[in-house]
């Protein structure tokens, strides 16, 4: 097994689709089909269904994708480690929104201040994958989520709060449980424990007329007057202040939610960790931290 074949048999499963994935790696189609029936020799198992027409991933390659993906991003992080340009290096993985909306110039203010610091930020990450996977590999060094791990190896540290708000481009009268089955409404899930708390209020088999879990998309959507909806008061606030959102009274105050940043205990010391950390404002001796 090396690495071209993990490459190939990727691109197969994103494009399900052996032309697609050839174009995608630049390289031709008996070289893709070459190099997964070599990775299946390898492995002993055929990874994919092919008839003339579909191409579907076998229970087999459904077992091992989450596997050739760790595989591929840990030789991807060691050639981060490994690498002269720079002296040192952070990984850091959480929702895309905490990136946009909280820590965006963090970043941008820490890399100035770091040039020797190399930095890469992840999101669209599944949050039970971040913590199982990359965290224990030590592929990320600082991650960010909600609900905190609740994992031996793992410790935490309280980021911030944020509020969750009930917002509109238009003002308009109290909303209602009955609102929110409107066409009206766009829902997205926000951290722990929103989910919780929005479940109690729709009852159980609710499903919303839209939904999505792009908050960027959720803002858009709102700032054109299509929808109201759900937004971490840290994204609504610049635009409540300029009026161009409104808040929403609805009889029962939606949660407060949480940010943790979790790192392996074993590695409290390791300077990733601490640059990490730094990065978004925390120490290790801050009040906020606990295994």
């Amino acid at each position: 097994m090396d690495f071209s074949q993990l490459e190939a048999f990727l691109a197969v499963c994103h494009t399900l689709n052996f032309t697609k994935a050839s174009e995608h790696l630049h390289i031709s189609q008996s070289a893709v089909t070459a190099r997964i029936k070599a990775l299946e020799n390898s492995i002993g198992k055929t990874l994919f269904a092919r008839d003339n027409r579909n191409v579907s991933l076998t229970q087999a390659g459904i077992a091992f994708l989450p596997y050739a993906e760790r595989m591929l991003r840990l030789f991807d992080e060691s050639k981060l480690t490994l690498s002269e340009q720079f002296e040192r290096y952070v990984v850091l993985s959480g929702p895309g929104a905490v990136w946009h909306y909280q820590y965006l110039n963090h970043i941008l203010s820490f890399r100035r201040d770091h040039p020797e610091v190399a930095i890469k930020f992840l999101s669209d990450i599944d949050s039970g994958y971040m913590i199982r996977d990359l965290l224990l590999d030590g592929a990320v060094h600082v991650a960010i989520r909600h609900e905190p791990p609740d994992h031996p190896k793992v410790s935490k540290a309280l980021l911030f709060e944020d509020d969750i708000l009930l917002v509109s481009a238009k003002e308009r009268e109290p909303v209602s449980r009955s609102d929110f089955f409107s066409q009206n409404y766009c829902h997205i899930e926000w951290g722990a424990p929103f989910p919780e708390w929005f479940a109690k209020i729709v009852g159980p088999g609710y499903i919303p007329a839209l939904q999505t879990d792009h908050s960027t998309i959720m803002l858009t959507m709102l700032l054109q007057g299509s929808v109201f909806g759900f937004l971490p008061r840290s994204v609504a606030q610049p635009f409540l202040d300029e009026r161009k959102l409104f808040e929403l009274h609805y009889d029962v105050r939606p949660p407060t939610v949480r940010l943790y940043a979790s790192y392996l205990t074993e590695k409290c010391e390791h300077d990733s960790v601490k640059l990490g950390l730094d990065l978004l404002g925390l120490s290790l001796n801050s009040p906020y931290a606990s295994n």
